[in-house]
């Protein structure tokens, strides 16, 4: 088992921070590769285009080949299998951490669920471990 560093733990975090929005960024990185900005063709004049249409086939290969999009997509099936393996008390933490609107650090989530200091970081460790394993990190 790899030892998480601080900078393994943080980027942990980052992830699980978007994982909350997950849905959100994904539809964002669909529509970007759906519609993507063009500049505007001021040419009036009328040649035929050589190029066969298939839109439908275009977006699928888009989406399929999108490096971002991808990525968003596995990070959703590994925070929801992390999310599935939580206890009570992992989800109390989640819910303080990354769903309120009072952005808590792991100092005053530790206060809120009764933990010492060395406690609430013991139990973060676990519970940002548990998405590592899922991506792999660990």
């Amino acid at each position: 088992m790899i030892e998480l560093s601080k900078r393994k733990l943080a980027y942990l975090e980052e992830l699980y921070s978007d994982y909350t929005n997950i849905n959100n960024l994904i539809a964002t990185r669909v529509l970007e590769l759906d519609h993507p900005w063009k500049q505007t063709d001021e040419n009036i004049g009328g040649g035929r285009s050589s190029h066969i249409s298939r839109p439908q086939e275009e977006i699928v290969i888009k989406r399929e080949n999108d490096i971002r999009l991808q990525w968003l997509l596995k990070l959703q099936v590994a925070g929801d299998k992390a999310v599935e393996q939580f206890t009570d008390e992992q989800q109390r933490m989640y819910e303080l951490k990354y769903l309120s609107n009072d952005y808590y650090d792991w100092e005053i989530v530790g206060d809120i669920m009764g933990c010492s200091h060395t406690s609430i970081y013991r139990k973060r460790y676990k519970f940002l471990e548990l998405l590592g394993k899922q991506i792999g990190y660990c």
